[in-house]
Parts: C-alpha cells; structure tokens; sequence
C-alpha cells in the first residue's frame, strides 16, 4: 500500500525517528554492543510508536539498518497494511514475499525450521539474513547456555517462548559455519542478540 492510499483510506502514517542520525546511532550501538556480548540484554531507550504489530525494539532496529538495499521479509502475522507502509516510508525497503531472498526478517516468534532463509556462501558468509525474532519474555538466568566469542567461560539465557526445535534447527546449520544467520531476539524495548558464532546449548529438555 502506497503512502497516498494510507491517507485516502483514513489510516494515519505513525512517525519514524525525530532525530535520525543521533536516534539511528543509539540503535546500532546497541545492536553492536548486544552482538558482541552475545546474551547481554539491551534495552532501548527511545520513545517511538510504531506499528501495533511491531515490538518497540524491532521497529527501532528496522529504522536504524534496514533500507532500500536490505530487502526485508515481514512475517505474515505482522504484516498489516499500517506495518507494510510504515516499513517502506520510513526505511524505503523492499518487503519480499519470499524468505529466502531477505537480509532481514521480522519474526512473530520463533519457527522451528530455519531452512527457509539465506545462509550465504563460502565465499560471501556475510550475506546471510539477520532474524529479529519478536518473543514474549527475554530472561537473564535460564535454560540456555552459550559458548563462543564475547563471552566469558558461559553465559545463562532464558527464552520460554522458543521451542527445543528452533535450537535443534540452528545447530545443525552452524555446521557450515562460517554460512548461516544471525540472530536478534526483541520483547518489548529489551533485545539480545545471538550472533552465528555463539553456541547455544539447552539444559533441559525445552525451553
């Protein structure tokens, strides 16, 4: 939907940044500081009202990275006509029908299968899609242990609302490292991000 149809159809068009470069800045130090301390969880302090379908941190992340060369796949129980034009004003990204040919997808919740999406190559393991995974609670202490890169010995992470599944998935796609996904999960203002190089193990049986 067009931003003139938005307006002839009586939907308001909610705004994006007030101060772009210093808001945007805020994010990605954010983001970066969430991806080098896989598991540490940020929180963004920003008062922005985006799309209902949208989580606080999702919708700011969106605005910080993704435009119009980062080809966005929206989940389909997100993707309301007031999300889709906001998207496209604001970061002038192209949303994709297809999950496989998205740098960036919005999630609601975890899937259980991440067969779906861009892995990269060998030879370009950067092309890999980024997952912003909206899930209801991110907890500091849980079932989940990471290893890896930016974190010292381990780290305790609780995500309920992910499936055993969704980290069976994951690990087997760690075996092509250095392909595979990056992770950023969102509740709210909060976010933690799992990038590619962090191993996840999972104490109990779920999560």
């Amino acid at each position: 939907m067009s931003l003139e149809s938005t307006m002839q159809s009586g939907q308001t068009l909610k705004p994006g940044f007030s101060d772009p470069v210093s808001q945007s800045q805020l994010v990605f130090r954010h983001l970066l500081d969430a991806m080098a301390r896989p598991g540490t969880i940020e929180t963004i302090d920003l008062d922005i009202e985006g799309p209902e379908t949208l989580d606080l941190a999702a919708t700011t992340i969106a605005l910080a990275l993704v435009d119009f060369e980062t080809p966005l796949y929206l989940d389909p129980a997100l993707a309301n006509p007031a999300a889709e034009t906001y998207l496209k004003f604001h970061c002038g990204t192209r949303i994709v029908p297809e999950a496989k040919d998205a740098a960036f997808a919005i999630l609601d919740g975890a899937l259980g299968d991440l067969d779906a999406f861009n892995t990269g190559t060998d030879e370009y393991p950067e092309l890999g899609a980024t997952l912003i995974i909206q899930v209801e609670t991110i907890l500091k202490g849980g079932t989940l242990t990471l290893t890896g890169p930016g974190i010292k010995d381990s780290a305790q992470l609780g995500l309920p609302d992910v499936p055993a599944a969704f980290w069976e998935s994951r690990a087997t796609l760690q075996r092509y490292f250095p392909r595979g996904i990056d992770l950023v999960f969102v509740a709210g203002a909060r976010m933690v991000a799992l990038p590619r190089t962090t191993h996840v193990t999972l104490q109990s049986g779920k999560e």
